[in-house]
């Protein structure tokens, strides 16, 4: 991917703090508010359509794009599976991910691992940990949080799906 994964991971953060759901949390006095989870783009040079953000409170996901003025989203019964893996698999990339979503997934997949359908969208995202040296050990240093499977043991570089050529 030849697009400047920080440019955009900075640009989605700055979107998500004028995103009306995000305002209206900090209106209400919360102390807590959304986080950006996860940033995906499609192609080398994705139109400004085809890069989603995600952002997350407790049990609540929007998903939103940061260079549009399309609305966000809320996504009802989020999962990975439908909200990260299926997206994976019709040829979006991971730009950025949080460390705390790292853990969810991982977790996640670790739950879930005999029942995920879309198995060539969780190989590509294993792939990407791989390529991003994200790891069991940096994922528990970075989040505090620890007691996980370490899924990368589920990864088969033959099973990720082959990007189309251009």
């Amino acid at each position: 991917m030849t697009v400047n994964r920080e440019k955009i991971w900075r640009a989605a953060n700055r979107a998500l703090k004028r995103e009306e759901f995000y305002q209206e949390n900090r209106e209400w006095g919360e102390t807590d508010n959304y986080d950006l989870m996860y940033v995906l783009a499609k192609g080398k040079h994705p139109n400004p359509d085809q890069i989603i953000a995600v952002a997350g409170m407790q049990c609540i996901c929007y998903q939103f794009y940061p260079y549009t003025r399309d609305e966000p989203c809320e996504l009802w019964g989020f999962n990975y599976e439908r909200d990260l893996f299926k997206l994976l698999e019709s040829g979006y990339e991971i730009v950025g991910m949080s460390m705390d979503c790292h853990f969810d997934v991982w977790s996640t997949i670790e739950a879930w691992q005999d029942e995920i359908e879309t198995e060539k969208g969780m190989q590509k995202y294993l792939k990407y940990c791989r390529q991003n040296r994200i790891t069991k050990e940096k994922i528990e240093t970075e989040t505090g949080l620890s007691g996980m499977m370490d899924v990368m043991t589920l990864y088969h570089p033959e099973r990720v799906p082959k990007e189309p050529e251009r």
